[in-house]
Parts: structure tokens; sequence; C-alpha cells
């Protein structure tokens, strides 16, 4: 029972504490950068969008703003059924760079994408999201990886700022994440890309399945064709951070919804003999942090039962309930303190993740959904 307490506390605190330590040495020991050097291939930015009148033509005057040669950069616009006044007020928009697709019904951004995609004239293809604003010198910055041409892939991150203009500090998470990325860049290739910003070759694209979550879809098929997925930790887009749990609970939900089925129809990948250090990195960074809600669980069961006769698993499990206590608190907003916020996050996250396993477990995916702004 105590080694089976041990191995369960491992595994819930290994993809947040063990791993990132782990890949970050890793890459500082023995990693690989890419070259990069200043490059001017044919763009094509691809935005799919629905009901985003609030904020699209802020996004199309961003992207047509940027630093990069008119000539060869487009803005590829799919209206996934939109029932608002976005398809008029892309209509009222006149820049030759812009190319307005407009769909009649909802079929989902990932059928939009398989749309698209062959149509654009981009020897680079360019993802983002309607509500993601780019610096000026964003695809100079992005491109500039392809210069090595094992690179099929290159993926930024997300910084928030606040309405009335001040950045937010980026959180734990946030950060751990991006070095965890970046470290995985070194050592093989990150495990999937920013979906509101990131760029591949267009030849390396493949038609997803509509079920498919594309910003982590598109990185494993980039790998399986053996192109390196990178992320560049001067790429950044900039957005308006969500509000509230509930929107954050039901993100997390969707997400560890799709990329359960995206692993399951994957599950190749986790093949070490074939794929080598990606593998390990995709077991560690998504399905064993997929799968801590069960760790976390067992924990709390197990050390239950050692408690009734050792005070230091009582204590052990006495902490853990403190935890769930306190991260509740901070869900109902009674305190906002660091150390709850972090609770509450984690706690979030465990139990967005544990209803996610239901639906994807139960046969419902999330492939349809409406934005939240």
């Amino acid at each position: 029972m105590e080694s089976l307490f041990y191995l369960l506390l491992f595994l819930t605190i290994y993809p947040y504490a063990v791993y990132p330590l782990l890949v970050i040495a890793w890459s500082k020991l023995s990693g690989r950068h890419w070259t990069q050097k200043s490059i001017v291939p044919r763009v094509s930015m691809i935005i799919s969008v629905y009901n985003e009148e609030v904020v699209i033509r802020e996004k199309i005057e961003n992207a047509l703003s940027l630093d990069y040669p008119k000539d060869i950069f487009e803005v590829v616009v799919v209206s996934d059924g939109s029932t608002d006044r976005t398809n008029e007020i892309l209509a009222s928009i006149k820049d030759r760079r812009l190319v307005l697709q407009v769909y009649p019904e909802r079929n989902g951004k990932t059928a939009c994408l398989n749309q698209v995609v062959p149509a654009a004239k981009g020897d680079l293809l360019v993802f983002t999201d309607a509500n993601s604003m780019f610096p000026s010198d964003t695809i100079r910055k992005l491109t500039r990886n392809f210069a090595d041409g094992r690179v099929g892939l290159v993926t930024g991150w997300t910084k928030y700022r606040k309405a009335d203009g001040e950045e937010e500090t980026t959180g734990l998470y946030a950060r751990l994440e991006k070095a965890v990325k970046y470290g995985e860049s070194l050592v093989s290739s990150c495990v999937g890309a920013d979906g509101a910003i990131f760029a591949m070759r267009k030849e390396l694209y493949r038609p997803l399945q509509d079920c498919d979550i594309n910003d982590f879809v598109i990185p494993l098929n980039v790998v399986g064709q053996g192109g390196r997925v990178v992320l560049d930790p001067e790429v950044y887009c900039i957005e308006k951070p969500s509000e509230g749990e509930a929107k954050e609970f039901r993100r997390q939900v969707r997400i560890t919804n799709r990329t359960l089925g995206a692993i399951w129809r994957n599950v190749g990948f986790l093949n070490p003999v074939r794929y080598g250090a990606f593998a390990f990195c995709l077991l560690s960074h998504k399905l064993i942090r997929f799968l801590v809600p069960f760790f976390f669980l067992g924990t709390f069961c197990v050390g239950s039962v050692l408690s009734a006769n050792s005070a230091f698993y009582a204590v052990l499990t006495t902490s853990q309930t403190l935890f769930v206590v306190v991260g509740i608190f901070g869900l109902f907003g009674r305190s906002y303190g660091r150390l709850v916020q972090l609770c509450s996050f984690v706690l979030l996250t465990i139990y967005a993740q544990f209803v996610g396993w239901i639906r994807w477990s139960t046969g419902k995916s999330d492939v349809i959904w409406k934005p939240e702004r």
C-alpha cells in the first residue's frame, strides 16, 4: 500500500514538477537549436471565425498592418455560418490581400481549414484566432525559423493584456508551459502548438477529421512526416484574459475531450522505437498529465487507508484535503492570494480533465462551440 501511495503521488506531481525539470535539463545538456535567418516566403494567414463581430474589424486591421511585403501576404478568413454582423463587417473592408470565404451553415473550425487551405497561395500558412492580435514584426519572426529546412511548424505563445492596456503578469502555469515547450523543441519537437499563433509549411498540411483538435493534430502530422515542431520564445500574440472560472472550466473540458480523442487516433506516436524522444515528451506532457485526476484521487484513497495506522499519512491526507478546500474557496472568490489562486487553478484543471474524460469515454465530442467574448 505504501509503495502504491508513493507511485500515485509521484505520477500526480510528475507532469507539473518532475518532467519540466527533466526536459529543461535535457535541453541544456544535449539540445539542438535550429537555424534562424531572415527570409520572405509567400504567406497566407488563415482565420476561421464564427460570430466575431466584436473583434473582427480590429483583427483584420491588425493583420493588414503587419510589417511584411504586401505582394506576398494574404489574409484568408472563413466565416463558419456566422449569424451576426461578422460577414457584413468583413465585406466592408476593401483590401486586395483580404480573401473571404462564407459558409452558410456551421461545420466547425477543422472542417473550414480543410476547405480553405488548398486554395491558399502562401508557401507558409499562419493560423490564428479572431481575438489574437500580433505585434508588427510577428510574421518576420515566424518566417525566420523556416530558414532551417528541418523545421516544419513554428508556434508562439499568448500574452494577456487587460482592457486598459496594462499587461498581466504571466502566470506560473503559462511560464512553465512555455519553458517546457521550448525545452522539447531543443530535444526533439514540442508537443502541440498554441492555436492562436502558429505557422507551418503548406506542403505538410494534411486534411483533418472534423473531430480533430487542429493545434494538436497538425503538429503531430508534421512530426509524422519527419518535420520538426518548435516554439520560438520571441513570437507571441496578445489577447484579453478570459473572464471567469466557468469559461476557463469549459475550455479545459473541451481541450481534454478533443485531445484524448486525438491521442487515441494517433497512439502510434507513443512508440519510442519510431519517434524516439518525441514519444517520451508526448507521454509525459499530455497523456500522464491528463491522467492526473485519477492519480490524485488514488493518492487520497490510499492515503486515507494508511492514515488509520499512521500519523504521517494522516498529515499528508489532511494536507491534500486542505488543498481542495482552499481551491474551492478560491473558485468562489473568497480569497485572491497567490497560493489560493494556484490551488484554485490546479483544482479547476483536475476537475475539468476528469469531466473531459467522462465526455470522451461516453462518446461525446466538442466539435463545434461558440466563442465566449
